[in-house]
């Protein structure tokens, strides 16, 4: 029964650091993205 709780709480943090992790670096507009010197969307 230990064994599951961990488990679920280790899930549980896995998935509140993704969240945050892909909330902040990767998940960007497309005119944030490709946003470059010579062309602008």
């Amino acid at each position: 029964m230990k064994a599951i709780i961990t488990g679920i709480l280790a899930a549980v943090a896995l998935a509140v650091c993704a969240a945050v992790v892909l909330d902040a670096e990767f998940q960007k507009s497309a005119e944030e993205r490709f946003q470059t010197e010579g062309v602008r969307l």
